[in-house]
This record gives structure tokens, sequence and C-alpha cells, in this order.
């Protein structure tokens, strides 16, 4: 019975290992090209898309999504809060005053630019949408009252 325990384990977490999908080729080597000096690399499968994430020479977090061919879909980069256009600043600072930012993102899709707050404020933490022009596009909050226990993603507002 424990032999069977065992190549059943066995069995399992060869599938496992096996239904991981590869990074293709050409993907990798656009990411190569684009920045062969990238430290702390970490590639993620989303749907049909590949993430990689990574810290570039400059010391900044940068995560790239590509779709198969390497053509590049989204790029989120790190930013410091001087380097936001001033719009975005002045609403951070204006409608969450009393929230502490832990991480700001500029990300680039389909040619449109948005910056991303991730706030807290005791327990509480909330990501906010801005459009260049300070405007909130989404807020959403992270739910405590998951029924497993884990954060879940709450959403709260949607304008456009």
């Amino acid at each position: 019975m424990k032999k069977l325990l065992i190549v059943t384990i066995v069995l399992f977490a060869g599938t496992v290992f096996a239904q991981e999908t590869e990074v293709p080729t050409v993907v990798k080597a656009k990411f190569q090209e684009l920045y062969p000096k990238a430290e702390e690399v970490n590639w993620d499968v989303e749907g049909s898309n590949f993430e990689v994430s990574f810290e570039s020479e400059e010391d900044v977090d940068i995560s790239l999504l590509f779709d198969g061919n390497g053509n590049i879909l989204e790029t989120e980069t790190e930013v410091e809060k001087k380097d936001l256009p001033a719009a975005v600043k002045e609403s951070l600072e204006k409608d969450f005053s009393d929230w502490e930012i832990t991480e700001l993102a500029k990300i680039v899709s389909d040619g449109k630019t948005i910056y991303e707050a991730e706030l807290e404020k005791g327990e509480k933490q909330i990501d906010a949408i801005l459009s260049p022009d300070g405007k909130l596009v989404k807020k959403t909050s992270k739910d405590d009252d998951d029924e497993d226990g884990e954060k879940g993603e709450k959403k709260e507002e949607d304008e456009k």
C-alpha cells in the first residue's frame, strides 16, 4: 500500500510539472534583446500570454506582457511619486491624503497610459487606477472576508 501511495504521488507530481507551459523561444529572445542585463527574472503564463517580471539595471521593477509571437502587449514600470504627472500627484494627495502609498506604477497598454497606486490605511489596502490627467478610473479594495481566508479584490468604483 505504501508503494502504491509513493508511485501515485510521483506520477501526480510529474503530471503537474509536465503541464507547466514553456515560454516560446521567440518571446525569451525578444525579452533578452530588450533587457540583456535584467536581474531577478521571473516568468508566468497568463492565458495564452507570457508575463515576465524583473529588475532593470537601473534597479527599477518592470513587468512585461508578451503574446506568443514576442509582441509586447503591456508594460508596467515602477515609478516614484516625484515622477508622476502633476495631476496624478494632486489627485492622490487630495483624494487619498490619509492613505500611505506602498507602490506606484505606470502601465502602458494599447498605446494608453494609466497609473496604479497601491495604498494602505491600517489593515485596509486598495488599488487606485488614475488617468494621466488625474481622473480616478477604478478603485479596488482587498476583501478580508474571502471564504478561504485569502484576500481577494473587491471592485469599489469604476469610472470611465
